[in-house]
C-alpha cells in the first residue's frame, strides 16, 4: 500500500477517526512497502561494508520535488521523490545512498541537544503510519496522518561542511568498490546536477548548495573511475528493474494520471505499462479498469507480494473489505519479513469487524511492532483492538504510546494517566505508563530550556 502522510502541524485521533487541520502543506511522507524494500535492498549491503548494522537502517521517502537526500543519526536516511524521479538508473540512486551512508559511518551528522534531535526525528517519525485514513474528506487519495516534516529546517540543520562532503564522496567510492559495484552512478548523477549550476543561486536545489562545487565532485569521481577495477561493473539483476518499477509507481501516485496514460499506450502490455496504468486508473477512480490491469499482472506473476499489496489497497479504499483481506493476506504470506504488509493486513482485518479477524489482526500488529516500534499507527490499531476487547487500560496506554511518538505530549500524558487508573493490577504496563509520564516531563523541561 502506498500511503501519503500530509505534513500538517496538528492532529488529533479520536476513537477510530482522524480529525486533522485542513492546512495541508505540499510535502508529505510516503510509506510504501515496495519502495522501502527496494531502497533498503540497495542500502543494506552498503551499510554492511561500512561496518554499520543493517538492522539500524531507517529510510524515509519524502514526497517533494526538491532534489535532495540527507542523513541523520541512528542510521536514518531521508530521500526525496524529486531525487528518485530525477535519477536515470538504480546505479545513480545507489551512489547517493552510499554518500549518505558515509556521512553516518564517519559521524558527520551534526548533533545538537537531545531535545533538538528529538524534535527533528519526531517531525519524520510522527508521520509514520501504515495505512491510509481519511483526511480533509479525501479517503480515496490514500492520505493520512500529520505533523510537519519542516524539511526546510531539517535541511538547514543537516548541512555539512565541504570537507565532510568530500570525505563522504570518498567513502561512497570505497564502499562501492568493496561491493564490486561501479561508482559510475555517482558521476552520472553529478552530471545531472551540473545542469542546475547554470540557473540562479536562488533556484539551486539544497542538494547542490550544501555540497562542494559540482566540478570538484565530477573531478573526483572521474579520477576514481579511471583507476577502479569495477568502473564497468553491473549491478545484481533485479536492481535496475526494481528501480524502474518504483519510479513508475511514484509517477503514477504523485503526478497526474494523464502522464501515465500518455507514456503507456493501451497496446503496451509490458509489466511497467500495466503497473503504471493500474495505479493511474485507481487514482482516476476507475476501479474496474485498475483491477483488470492488476489481475493481468497477478496472473503472470502470482508470487509478487507487491502486486497483491496494491490490489489490497485498491479493494480496501473501494470499500471491498473482505476481498482486501484476502489480497493483503496473500501479500503477507509471500513476504512475511516486511512489517508494513502486516500493518496493512491488520487494518483490513480490524475493518472486517468479526472476532476471528480481530485476533488475526492482533497477531499481525504484535509482529509488526517488533520491527517498527516507533510506528504510531500500529499503536492506533492496537488501541482499537483493545477497545473492542473492552480492555480500557491497554487501549489508553496504546493511545499514549501513539501520542508520544508523534510528539503530542499533552495527549500522551493524558492517556498515560488514564491507563494508570485502569491498570491497577498490571505491573508491567503500569511501569510503561509511568515511563511515558517521566519522559514527557523530561522533554517539557528541555523545551522550556530551549525557549
Amino acid at each position: 500500500m502506498t500511503i501519503f502522510f500530509k505534513t500538517i502541524l496538528l492532529f488529533f485521533l479520536l476513537s477510530a477517526k482522524l480529525v486533522a487541520s485542513p492546512a495541508l502543506s505540499d510535502e508529505s511522507l510516503i510509506r510504501d512497502a515496495e519502495i522501502e524494500y527496494v531502497l533498503k535492498s540497495y542500502t543494506k549491503p552498503i551499510f554492511e561494508v561500512a561496518q554499520l548494522n543493517p538492522n539500524s537502517l531507517h529510510l524515509y521517502v519524502i514526497n517533494s520535488n526538491v532534489v535532495n537526500a540527507f542523513a541523520m543519526g541512528g542510521g536514518r536516511i531521508a530521500i526525496n521523490t524529486g531525487l528518485l524521479l530525477k535519477a536515470k538508473s538504480a546505479l545513480q540512486v545507489i551512489g547517493v545512498l552510499a554518500h549518505e551512508t558515509a556521512h553516518i559511518a564517519d559521524n558527520h551528522v551534526i548533533r545538537g541537544t537531545d531535545a533538538i534531535e528529538k524534535a527533528l526525528l519526531q517531525s519524520l517519525i510522527g508521520t509514520l503510519g501504515g495505512i491510509a485514513v481519511s483526511v480533509a474528506g479525501r479517503p480515496d487519495a490514500g492520505m493520512g496522518i500529520m505533523m510537519g516534516s519542516q524539511e526546510m529546517a531539517m535541511r538547514g540543520y543537516l548541512k555539512f561542511s565541504r570537507t565532510q562532503e568530500g570525505s563522504a564522496d570518498q567513502g561512497a567510492a570505497k564502499y562501492l568498490d568493496a561491493l564490486k559495484w561501479s561508482s559510475l552512478g555517482c558521476l552520472q548523477f553529478m552530471e545531472l546536477l551540473r545542469k542546475d549550476d547554470f540557473i540562479s543561486e536562488q533556484q539551486l536545489d539544497p542538494y547542490v548548495l550544501t555540497h562542494p562545487l559540482i566540478s570538484e565532485r565530477l573531478d573526483f569521481f572521474r579520477a576514481h573511475l579511471s583507476t577502479s577495477p569495477h568502473a564497468q561493473a553491473t549491478l545484481p539483476d533485479p536492481f535496475e528493474e526494481n528501480f524502474k518499477r518504483i519510479q513508475v509507481k511514484l509517477i503514477a501516485f504523485t503526478q497526474s494520471p494523464v502522464k501515465i496514460f500518455a507514456r503507456f499506450k493501451p497496446t503496451d502490455t509490458s509489466l511497467l505499462a500495466r503497473y503504471g496504468r493500474s495505479i493511474a486508473y485507481f487514482q482516476n477512480a476507475q476501479v474496474d479498469e485498475a483491477l483488470k490491469e492488476l489481475d493481468s499482472l497477478l496472473k503472470e506473476f502470482p508470487q509478487d507480494a507487491f502486486f497483491w499489496d496494491l490490489k489490497g489497497q485498491i479493494l480496501f479504499e473501494s470499500g471491498k473489505i473482505k476481498d482486501a483481506i484476502l489480497a493483503y493476506e496473500k501479500a503477507v504470506e509471500l513476504r512475511p519479513d516486511i512489517p508494513l504488509l502486516h500493518v496493512n493486513f491488520a487494518h483490513s482485518l480490524i475493518e472486517g469487524g468479526n472476532n476471528a479477524h480481530l485476533e488475526k489482526a492482533y497477531s499481525a500488529l504484535l509482529r509488526a511492532r517488533t520491527e517498527e516500534p516507533d510506528n504510531p499507527f500500529i499503536y492506533r490499531l492496537l488501541a482499537i483492538y483493545y477497545g473492542k476487547k473492552e480492555k480500557t487500560g491497554l487501549a489508553a496506554l496504546c493511545l499514549s504510546e501513539m501520542a508520544f511518538e508523534i510528539g503530542d505530549l499533552d495527549k500522551a500524558e493524558q492517556q498515560a494517566k488514564r491507563a494508570l487508573h485502569f491498570l491497577k493490577e498490571d505491573a508491567p504496563n503500569k511501569a510503561r505508563a509511568n515511563d511515558i509520564l517521566e519522559e514527557v516531563k523530561r522533554l517539557r523541561k528541555r523545551e522550556s530550556w530551549l525557549d
